[in-house]
């Protein structure tokens, strides 16, 4: 019974209220119109990214070859600048929606339009934050300073760019946390998706080994990854021995570094310590110990109840 009498009320209500009508109808053609931008835009960025992966023959991004680094780049900036696409029509879509409501309830357009400029005035005190993140997120994307896919590091948050919006960006971390960054607080940015990253390897050894030799086994295990065929694509040059970094009583520190494709430093890390590993067990060297052995320790002062002098 109470059903049937609030489906009485509202069709007595549109029966008699043409601006009702009009209303809904400006309600429901927003939300087709909305719909259909966030499918266009879409399928234009799935067309692009379509295109550049059939050109270089493959599944996904992440295996364009060292050729396609641009075209790569050029797939996370169409991803970003469709984001930012669907964040604008949405508030585009809804500026003019809550227009035309208001012209139709009466609402005179030119005075709210031409007191507008005051009330943006006023508003800009209170909202300062807000047109800067606007700003700076327009700022951002148009210079390619991060794109969706990217893995950036801003102040504590390190992780990869899940979404770029108009006022906040998505960050991923490493552990899974989703991060809300205001794009206005991003002041110093560091991107680790542009251009080239660079594997740098550490490794400690016994002081009393030939450090040349050192060098030359880290090299050819650098070289080795050059070879292997799930690496090779990685690596866009060769092995470059930095030297000695460090050297103590018992141990000394060699570093070299290998340059390779955006964020690919980390395999190319961990693959190159584990074959130093090995040819180090081939040719005899001995890496340093966390803890000195207790033979070392037996000739200092104190130990074995002997005083210092």
């Amino acid at each position: 019974m109470f059903v049937k009498e609030v489906w009485a009320w509202i069709t007595a209500f549109f029966a008699g209220n043409e601006t009702a009508w009009r209303i809904v109808l400006i309600i429901v053609i927003s939300l087709v119109s909305w719909w259909i931008l966030r499918i266009l835009i879409r399928r234009s960025v799935e067309q692009i990214v379509h295109g550049v992966k059939k050109s270089q023959h493959i599944d996904s991004t992440q295996e364009i070859k060292v050729s396609g680094l641009v075209k790569e780049r050029s797939i996370q900036r169409t991803r970003t600048l469709g984001a930012v696409g669907r964040s604008i029509s949405t508030w585009v879509v809804f500026c003019v929606a809550l227009i035309l409501v208001l012209g139709e309830l009466g609402v005179n357009l030119t005075a709210l339009l031409a007191s507008a400029g005051f009330i943006g005035a006023g508003l800009a005190f209170g909202a300062q934050n807000i047109v800067k993140d606007v700003l700076n997120g327009i700022f951002m994307v148009f210079e390619d300073q991060l794109g969706v896919g990217d893995w950036i590091n801003v102040g504590t948050i390190e992780g990869a760019v899940e979404d770029v919006g108009v006022r906040v960006t998505q960050i991923r971390a490493i552990d899974g946390t989703l991060w809300f960054v205001r794009n206005g607080e991003i002041l110093m940015l560091g991107n680790s998706s542009q251009g080239h990253s660079q594997a740098i390897i550490d490794v400690t050894v016994r002081a009393d080994q030939d450090l040349d030799r050192v060098q030359e086994v880290m090299l050819e295990a650098g070289r080795a990854l050059l070879a292997n065929p799930e690496y090779k694509r990685k690596i866009t040059g060769n092995p470059e021995m930095w030297g000695v970094q460090s050297i103590s009583s018992d141990r000394a520190t060699v570093r070299f570094s290998i340059r390779t494709r955006p964020e690919a430093h980390w395999s190319v890390q961990r693959a190159a310590l584990k074959e130093i590993k090995k040819q180090f067990a081939n040719e005899g060297i001995r890496m340093a110990k966390q803890l000195p052995d207790l033979q070392d320790l037996q000739g200092l002062p104190g130990l074995n109840g002997e005083a210092k002098s």
